[in-house]
C-alpha cells in the first residue's frame, strides 16, 4: 500500500461488481487515501462514501517533490498488514 491521501478527478466511470468498489462518474472528485501495486486505489466520494476504484480512472496530477509510485517496494492491496515484497 502506498498512502496518497491526495485528491483525483474520475477520467472515465467505473461500476462496481464487488461490494468493497466505489462507484464513480467521469468528472467526480475523489481522495485517494491509498494506491496498490495491483492498480486498484482506495478511494472515499464527497458522499463519504468508500471503495476501491481502478486506477485507471483516475486522473492525478504528480508533484514535482513526489516520487513515483511504482518505483516503490512492492505492496499487496490483498495482504492487509502491510508487508512489503
Amino acid at each position: 500500500m502506498f498512502p496518497t491521501a491526495s485528491e483525483a478527478v474520475v477520467n472515465r466511470g467505473f461500476i462496481p461488481t464487488l461490494p468493497d468498489e466505489l462507484s464513480v462518474t467521469a468528472g467526480d472528485r475523489i481522495r485517494v487515501l491509498a494506491q496498490y501495486d495491483d492498480a486498484w486505489a482506495l478511494c472515499v466520494n464527497g458522499r463519504g462514501e468508500q471503495g476501491m476504484v481502478p486506477q485507471e480512472c483516475l486522473n492525478r496530477p504528480v508533484a514535482a517533490n513526489q516520487a513515483d509510485w511504482r518505483n516503490a517496494g512492492r505492496t499487496s492491496s490483498l495482504v492487509s498488514d502491510g508487508r512489503h515484497y
